[in-house]
């Protein structure tokens, strides 16, 4: 008997697959050197996978050539997906892509429709060797005069492909934190990051409007680029303000590395995780900004997770006008549809609701400080990976029981696929009914 599944649940399916089949090579001896359990093995596969970055044993360290190989192959399937991957080597070998399969595509790429879309993964694929490649001689042209040409080789490769990827995993036992004054490694990465986080859509057009295609970008294009630099910004100057005079955080740096640090932490946090301070050591007033920065997220399409900046800003769009009066919500001249509205306020209200829910259930087992048990939680939903772990530079994570750990990583596949994905994914869309009911009156 076939099961059919909706695009939802073939997305989630695909990842599944893919963690298990990590896992199972991660925990061969080859992978790794010592013993290293299981739950530890599904732990790094699933932030591997999903893109996040949260670690709970040292990946330069604890795995050999062959184990980094593995947690390279995986997030690089992760950030693509593998539908994309897959599909796109069924197209290359001259198979045609039946209407399902287009279906499942689209929701994975989140492009807009059927249309073009061949054209358009071929083109997702193209850009993304391109973008990591280019990282890579970026990279290497730096760490060639730091290293050995093979030593790195592999470090350029790897953090190419994991900054674009935003994944956040480093071959380095503290990350990047011996390189937060190093203004042009800061500035690769920051470009890595904020390239794979804009979304796959919005690349392509500005592409095609280089090239000369298209006449004008379109609305979601000029929404997500605005926001991202927004974002950026304010959550520098957030930054830097929240650590004034805090010496046992920035303020103990000199003034270059303070300004390039508030960046790179402001970027990094939203989508990748990479870290070039010491995030313990942050105030607390710091840390709650990079919990909201973190829960915003990348934009759709691309390889961050959060509820995304589309989401937040449509959300905050419905807010000015309500309050305004406004019967329509406009952004750039054009309205905003009811059913994107309201699709962004489900979002938000269950992506609140699962990570308070997930937080107060790992709180009472693990009976830690609240902050950085929300902080973990919410870096796992988001697919960011900073972590206030303090434990040789692991994730706060490492120091959890098994059953906190599976939470974290269900958590981290939830922000993944998507809190409404993976709803629709669990319980199926409700069919559409022509009934209408009459409307009752409810006090707010």
């Amino acid at each position: 008997m076939r099961v059919s599944l909706n695009p939802s649940q073939g997305i989630l399916l695909s990842y599944l697959l893919l963690i298990a089949f990590g896992t199972l090579l991660l925990y061969l001896p080859i992978s790794h050197r010592g013993s290293l359990e299981l739950i530890d093995a599904f732990f790094t596969s699933t932030s591997a996978v999903t893109v996040t970055g949260l670690t709970v044993v040292d990946t330069g360290r604890d795995f050999t050539l062959f184990g980094q190989l593995v947690i390279l192959f995986l997030i690089q399937i992760g950030g693509l997906g593998y539908m994309t991957l897959a599909t796109f080597f069924l197209i290359t070998l001259g198979r045609r892509i039946g209407l399902k399969d287009r279906m499942i595509l689209s929701e994975a790429l989140n492009y807009p429709g059927l249309y073009g879309l061949v054209r358009f993964l071929k083109r997702v694929v193209i850009l993304v060797i391109a973008v990591e490649f280019t990282g890579f001689l970026l990279l290497f042209a730096h760490w060639y005069k730091e290293f050995s040409p093979e030593k790195a080789f592999w470090l350029s490769l790897f953090h190419s492909v994991s900054a674009f990827n935003n994944a956040g995993f480093s071959l380095f036992p503290n990350n990047l934190m011996d390189y937060r004054g190093d203004l042009y490694l800061n500035l690769v990465v920051s470009l890595l990051i904020l390239i794979g986080g804009l979304g796959f859509f919005v690349i392509n057009e500005l592409l095609l409007l280089l090239r000369g295609s298209i006449n004008r970008l379109s609305t979601h294009s000029k929404l997500v680029l605005s926001i991202s630099g927004l974002l950026v910004v304010l959550g520098a100057l957030g930054i830097f303000i929240t650590e004034a005079f805090h010496y046992g955080g920035l303020w103990a740096l000199n003034l270059k590395e303070r300004v390039i640090s508030s960046f790179f932490l402001s970027i990094s946090s939203r989508t990748a995780g990479f870290n070039t301070v010491d995030i313990p050591s942050l105030s607390e007033s710091t840390l709650f900004l990079l919990i909201l920065l973190m829960f915003i997220g990348a934009s759709p399409g691309g390889t961050g997770g959060g509820i995304k900046t589309t989401t937040f800003s449509v959300i905050v769009l419905a807010v000015f006008s309500y309050v305004k009066g406004r019967s329509e919500v406009v952004v750039f001249k054009r309205k905003v549809p009811d059913v994107q509205i309201h699709r962004a306020m489900v979002i938000l209200s269950l992506s609140a609701l699962y990570i308070a829910f997930i937080n107060l259930l790992i709180d009472r087992i693990e009976e830690k400080d609240f902050l950085s048990t929300l902080f973990e939680v919410i870096s796992a939903f988001s697919t960011v990976g900073l972590s206030v772990g303090s434990m040789g530079g692991l994730s706060f994570s490492a120091g959890f029981s098994d059953l906190s750990k599976v939470l974290i990583a269900i958590t981290m596949i939830v922000g993944r696929v998507g809190v409404l994905s993976f709803a629709i994914a669990l319980i199926g869309r409700e069919r559409k009914s022509g009934l209408k009911h009459v409307e009752g009156k409810i006090l707010i």
